[in-house]
C-alpha cells in the first residue's frame, strides 16, 4: 500500500510540474482569456461582451477579476443589456484541459441592467445563438481558425444592481432596484433562486426553482414564489407553477399562475404612475397554455371585494367582482356589483369564451350578453364582438342615476340604440375619443324622465345620438323646464382636417356655477342662466378654437346674485359691497368673429344699482375694451357716470370716461324710482326675443341713503 500511494504520488508531482506549468503561464495570459470568453458568449447568446481589463491569479486559488464589462442589447447600437463595474469568480483549473472555461462563486458588482423590448418584438432578454451561417460566414474571415470554448457558471451573485425596463409594445417602461440576488446550481439541473429587491418603501423577493436555462434543456420546468412588502408588512404574494416544454423551439406553456393582494392600493409603491385606486381583497388565478409568440389563456377566476373608481367616475365604487371561466370554450361570466353614490347597481352576464376573446380572430364572433342592473330595471347590450366586426344592441330603463354635483342627477333613463364597429381590436389598443368616433357607428334614443343639476329641474329630457364617419351629433336636444320648451343642439365633428364643434340653444337653462366652471372662471355669480344663440369653432387647440369662434349668444340671469370681486374688477377696487349683492336681472349679449368677442348690450339692475355697457373682449389674451354707464339710485333721483374698462380679465384698468361733451364727470339728477320695469329690455334683447321668467315684483323698502352713499364714494364720486 505505502509503495502505490508513493507511485500516486509521484504521478501527481509530474502532473504539476509538466500541465501545471502550462495552466499557469495559460491563466497569465489575460488577453487569451478575454478573447476565449467573448467567443464563447458570442457563440451561446448572439451577443457581444467586452471587458475593460482583466487579471487572473493561480494563488491562493485560482480566481479572475475583470472591470468594466458590458454585454451588448438587441439593437446594434443601442444601450448595452448589460454593463458591469467589476466581476470576481473562481476560476477552476481541470476544465481547462477539456477548453471549458468554468466560473465558481461568480460575484457581480454594481451592475447595470437595461432590458428593452423593440416595437418590432426583438427584446434584450432574448438571447439567441448566431446560426451556422453566421458562425461560418465570421470564421472565414478569421486569420486562423480557434477551438471552440464553452464558459459554465455554477453560483451566481449580484449586489446593489440596478435595472431599467422598457417595452415599446405596451408603452410601459421603470426601473427598479437589486440588494442581492443569489442564484445556486446554474449549472446544474435544477437551479435555486433567491432575489431581493426595492422600488422605493417597497420590498419584493422571489425564491424558487427552474429548470436549466443555460444552455436551455428539453423542458423548463419553473416552481416561483413572489412575495411582496411595504415598510415591513406583507402586502401580496404571487406564485408560477408549471413547465415550457421545447423552450428555444416551440416552447409550449402549462403554466398556472395565481396571486393576491390585500389592497390594491399598496401596489402604487412599486408602480408609482399607475395611480392603483383604493381596492380591497384583489385575487387572480389562471392557467396558461398555448406556444410560442401567442400563448392562451386556459382557465380564469378573478375576484375583488370593494373597489373605489372615483378617479373615473364621481361617487362610484365596486363592492364584488367575480370573473370566471373553468376552460377555454366556456362563457365568461361576469358579476359585478357597486354603487352610484347610495345606488346600488350591477352589471351581470356573458362576454364570450377565453379562446373568442384572446384570439379575436376575425371569422371568430364572441356572443356578448351584460345587463346593468338597478333594482328590477336593467339596460342590456346583446350582439357579437370580434376583430373585424362587432354589433350590439342596447335598450332597457333603470330608475335613478345620480354621479356628483358635477354630473345631474337622473331619474326614470330609457335607452334604446344599435352599435357597431368594424374596428374592435385597434379599439381595444387605442379608445381616445377620436378613436372612437371614427371607429364606432351607433343610433340611439335616450329619454329621461327628469332630471335635476344644482337646483334647475328639467322634465321630459329626450336627444337622438348619432356616431359616424367621426362626428357626434346629439341633434335635437327636446326638455321641458321654467316652465318652457327647451331645445338645444351639439355636433362634434372630426371627418374634416380639424375639430369642429357646433353648439345652439333656445332658451336653454342651466346652473351658473356649472357654466363658470365650463369657462373656467371665479364663481362670481349665483343663479339660473338662460342661454340662447349659435356657435360654431374648429381647431385642435383652445388658441385655434378661439381665434375660429363665430355666432351670437345671449345669456341672461333673474333673481340672482353677483359677487363684489367681480363687481371691483369691473367697476373699481373701492366699491362697497361685501359677499353677494342680489340682483334682479343680468343681461349680455356677444356677437364672435376674428377672435374677439362683441359685447353689444351688458346690464344689470339691483335695488340700488343699474348698469349698462358694451365694448370687445379679444378671446386669446382676455384683453378688455369695454365702456360702462354705472347709476346709482338716490330715492326719488340719481347719480350716474362713464367709466372706460381696459386690460386683461385678471388685472383690469379702470378710468373715467369722458361725456358726449368731452369732459369728464357725473350726472345727478333724472328719476331715481326703480319699479323693476327696466328690466324688460335688457332680457329681451339678451333672449333674442325668446320667453322667459320675469324678475320678483320690487319691494319698497326703508331709506337707503347712507348705502347709496357709500356706493357713489366707491366710485370716485364726492372725494
Amino acid at each position: 500500500m505505502r509503495f502505490k500511494w508513493k507511485i500516486g504520488l509521484l504521478a501527481g508531482v509530474v502532473v504539476l510540474a509538466a500541465g501545471g506549468g502550462t495552466i499557469f503561464s495559460a491563466t497569465q495570459d489575460a488577453t487569451w482569456l478575454k478573447t476565449r470568453l467573448s467567443d464563447a458568449v458570442q457563440q451561446s447568446t448572439g451577443r457581444h461582451l467586452s471587458i475593460g481589463t482583466l487579471h487572473v491569479w493561480v494563488l491562493p486559488f485560482p480566481w479572475v477579476e475583470a472591470q468594466n464589462v458590458r454585454l451588448s442589447g438587441v439593437e446594434d447600437g443601442g444601450p448595452d443589456a448589460l454593463a458591469v463595474k467589476q466581476v470576481r469568480a473562481r476560476l477552476s483549473i481541470m476544465p481547462l484541459f477539456s477548453h471549458r472555461i468554468a466560473f465558481e462563486n461568480v460575484s457581480v458588482i454594481g451592475p447595470k441592467v437595461t432590458l428593452r423590448r423593440l416595437s418590432d418584438g426583438r427584446a434584450d432578454w432574448l438571447l439567441t445563438p448566431p446560426t451556422t451561417t453566421e458562425q461560418g460566414g465570421s470564421a472565414s474571415q478569421s486569420v486562423a481558425p480557434q477551438m471552440h470554448w464553452n464558459v459554465g457558471v455554477s453560483d451566481l451573485t449580484v449586489l446593489q444592481a440596478n435595472v431599467q425596463w422598457d417595452d415599446a409594445l405596451t408603452h410601459r417602461s421603470g426601473t427598479f432596484g437589486l440588494s442581492r440576488a443569489r442564484v445556486r446550481g446554474l449549472d446544474g439541473t435544477a437551479p435555486d433562486l433567491d432575489i431581493q429587491g426595492e422600488k422605493g418603501a417597497g420590498r419584493f423577493s422571489l425564491t424558487g426553482q427552474t429548470g436549466p436555462f443555460w444552455p436551455l434543456g428539453a423542458q423548463l420546468p419553473m416552481q416561483l414564489r413572489l412575495n411582496l412588502t411595504q415598510n415591513g408588512h406583507s402586502i401580496g404574494m404571487a406564485h408560477l407553477d408549471g413547465v415550457i416544454n421545447a423552450p428555444r423551439d416551440e416552447r409550449v406553456y402549462n403554466l398556472h399562475l395565481g396571486g393576491s393582494v390585500g389592497q390594491l392600493q399598496d401596489l402604487n409603491v412599486f408602480f408609482p404612475h399607475a395611480s392603483l385606486p383604493d381596492g380591497q381583497n384583489l385575487s387572480v388565478d389562471l392557467t396558461v397554455g398555448g406556444q410560442g409568440d401567442a400563448p392562451q389563456v386556459q382557465s380564469l377566476h378573478v375576484r375583488t371585494g370593494r373597489v373605489d373608481l372615483a378617479h373615473w367616475l364621481p361617487q362610484a365604487a365596486l363592492t364584488r367582482v367575480v370573473v370566471d371561466a373553468a376552460t377555454p370554450e366556456d362563457p365568461l361570466s361576469l358579476h359585478v356589483d357597486g354603487q352610484m353614490g347610495t345606488q346600488p347597481v350591477g352589471l351581470n352576464g356573458t362576454a364570450g369564451s377565453l379562446q373568442q376573446l384572446m384570439q379575436m380572430q376575425a371569422q371568430a364572433e364572441a356572443p356578448v350578453d351584460l345587463a346593468l342592473t338597478q333594482g328590477d330595471t336593467a339596460v342590456r347590450a346583446k350582439g357579437t364582438v370580434s376583430a373585424a366586426h362587432s354589433a350590439l344592441d342596447v335598450q332597457g330603463r333603470l330608475d335613478h342615476l345620480a354621479f356628483g354635483a358635477q354630473w345631474p342627477d337622473v331619474s326614470g333613463l330609457t335607452v334604446t340604440g344599435h352599435v357597431e364597429s368594424d374596428k374592435t381590436q385597434p379599439l381595444f389598443k387605442n379608445h381616445t375619443l377620436a378613436d372612437v368616433l371614427h371607429g364606432v357607428t351607433m343610433s340611439g334614443d335616450v329619454q329621461v324622465q327628469a332630471m335635476n343639476w344644482q337646483g334647475v329641474a328639467w322634465s321630459q329630457v329626450q336627444t337622438h345620438v348619432a356616431i359616424g364617419n367621426g362626428r357626434l351629433a346629439l341633434d335635437p336636444i327636446h326638455a321641458v323646464g321654467n316652465g318652457q320648451q327647451q331645445v338645444a343642439r351639439l355636433v362634434y365633428d372630426l371627418s374634416g382636417g380639424q375639430p369642429q364643434v357646433e353648439a345652439s340653444a333656445r332658451s336653454v337653462f342651466l346652473p351658473l356655477a356649472v357654466v363658470q366652471s365650463w369657462l373656467h372662471v371665479a364663481p362670481d355669480m349665483q343663479g339660473t342662466v338662460q342661454l340662447v344663440g349659435a356657435l360654431s369653432a374648429q381647431g385642435d387647440t383652445a388658441a385655434a378654437r378661439s381665434n375660429s369662434l363665430t355666432g351670437h349668444l345671449g345669456a341672461s340671469v333673474v333673481d340672482g346674485s353677483i359677487g363684489s370681486a367681480l363687481l371691483r374688477r369691473m367697476l373699481g377696487p373701492q366699491v362697497p359691497v361685501k359677499g353677494q349683492m342680489p340682483i334682479r336681472c343680468f343681461g349680455v349679449h356677444t356677437q364672435f368673429a376674428d377672435g374677439v368677442a362683441h359685447i353689444d348690450q351688458l346690464g344689470l339692475e339691483s335695488d340700488f344699482l343699474h348698469l349698462r355697457g358694451q365694448g370687445s373682449v379679444t378671446l386669446g389674451t382676455h384683453e378688455l375694451n369695454m365702456q360702462l354707464a354705472p347709476q346709482v339710485l338716490l330715492g326719488g333721483a340719481s347719480a350716474s357716470s362713464s367709466l372706460h374698462v381696459t386690460g386683461p380679465w385678471a388685472s383690469p384698468q379702470v378710468s373715467m370716461a369722458s361725456a358726449n361733451d368731452g369732459r369728464f364727470g357725473i350726472t345727478i339728477g333724472g328719476s331715481g324710482s326703480d319699479e323693476g320695469t327696466s328690466c324688460t329690455a335688457l332680457l329681451a334683447t339678451a333672449r333674442e326675443g325668446a320667453d322667459g321668467p320675469n324678475p320678483a315684483t320690487v319691494q319698497k323698502k326703508a331709506s337707503k341713503e347712507e348705502k347709496i352713499m357709500n356706493m357713489l364714494h366707491g366710485l370716485g364720486l364726492f372725494r
